[in-house]
């Protein structure tokens, strides 16, 4: 475990400096057009610079380089630059639509731009005012990711793919975005598949599966070591998921950086809620059918309802879950002989982790 945190650590400081260089020219540029510009990637910059960040996924593009063809060119950290502009766009759009109010132990973009139209402007609606400086900034993190990647200093024909594979990425985790949208709008609640695609879309193709790729496509990987890749990715990611989910109930805010009633209150459609609802009966049932969702919760309800995942056995259930999935990666990857033994040896690790987190 200390060769992956060494690991990740020291990738993750050069990443981080790389991200401020860029953002600081890009600053300039936009500085000379407007002094609001500047502000908009002021708030990116400080956004996907948050210390709460772990930067798995510019990480793991480094180990999908790494796991077919050894030591990644310098030009390869653009790239996992350009994941974590990407990560910050979709995370800025996902608080809009959740109405977050914090995100990695500070204020959403949304929020933030709010603020500034309450102190700095005259006319219309904050609010509004906030929502869509974000999707632009968001907007905007995301043109410079693939700006990023087409000017780097990479073999022409990879670029390309590399170019087509973020295409897709993006296509895939909004397609997990809509799902995510339009379940927690039903009447009735979503079951267990409908949850796992959610996830599948929404986390294991977009944290894991895509970064890996991309990094191998990089260094030429055939058809056969993305496969080996992806049948580690989808299980890391659907355990890393179902992990985040119980942290998101019963974890702490200081882990998790945002408040822990804000997936209750959202009414967001996990594991936890499915198999409660599964597995209670009669009051218990019908309270927690009522109640899961609102946004006027006081901290009892919230404790009930926690209490009522423990109860029905739910908690339990979502662990197991969480074990089986991490076993199906660990298992992905013995005996295989397409991926080189150093990122088999770091991606193990990297379940281990996923195992113990804590945010």
């Amino acid at each position: 475990m200390d060769i992956f945190r060494s690991e990740i650590k020291t990738y993750k400081k050069k990443v981080e400096q790389r991200l401020k260089i860029f953002l600081d020219k890009e600053k300039k540029q936009a500085r000379k057009i407007s002094p609001f510009l500047a502000e908009c990637l002021e708030r990116l910059e400080e956004f996907t610079l948050r210390s709460s960040s772990k930067r798995i996924r510019a990480f793991l593009v480094k180990v999908g380089y790494e796991a077919v063809k050894g030591k990644i060119p310098s030009a390869l950290i653009d790239v996992s630059v350009a994941i974590e502009l990407i990560h910050s766009y979709l995370l800025i759009h996902d608080d809009v639509i959740d109405q977050d109010e914090w995100r990695r132990k500070g204020i959403t973009v949304h929020k933030y731009f709010e603020r500034y139209h309450q102190k700095k402007l005259k006319k219309g609606n904050s609010e509004h005012f906030g929502i869509s400086m974000a999707i632009l900034t968001g907007n905007i993190g995301c043109y410079l990711a693939n700006s990023l990647i087409s000017q780097s200093k990479l073999p022409s024909v990879q670029k390309a793919q590399a170019i087509d594979r973020v295409s897709r990425l993006l296509v895939e985790t909004n397609y997990g975005e809509a799902l995510d949208v339009y379940h927690e709008m039903k009447s009735s609640p979503s079951d267990k598949r409908d949850i796992l695609l959610i996830h599948r879309y929404k986390t294991s193709k977009y944290s894991f599966e895509a970064p890996l790729h991309l990094g191998a496509i990089l260094a030429g990987a055939r058809q056969k070591q993305l496969a080996v890749l992806t049948r580690y990715a989808i299980p890391a990611g659907l355990a890393f998921q179902i992990s985040d989910d119980i942290l998101g109930v019963f974890g702490s805010q200081e882990e998790i950086g945002k408040p822990v009633d804000s997936d209750i209150k959202e009414g967001k459609q996990t594991l936890l809620y499915f198999k409660a609802l599964e597995n209670l009966r009669g009051k218990n049932k019908i309270w927690l059918t009522k109640q899961y969702g609102r946004k006027d919760l006081n901290e009892r309800q919230i404790a009930r309802i926690g209490q009522l995942f423990i109860d029905s056995g739910s908690l339990e259930y979502s662990r197991k879950l969480v074990n089986q999935y991490l076993i199906k990666a660990r298992n992905s990857l013995q005996g295989s002989r397409q991926i080189r033994p150093k990122s088999v040896s770091i991606l193990l690790l990297l379940t281990n982790y996923l195992g113990s987190r804590k945010r």
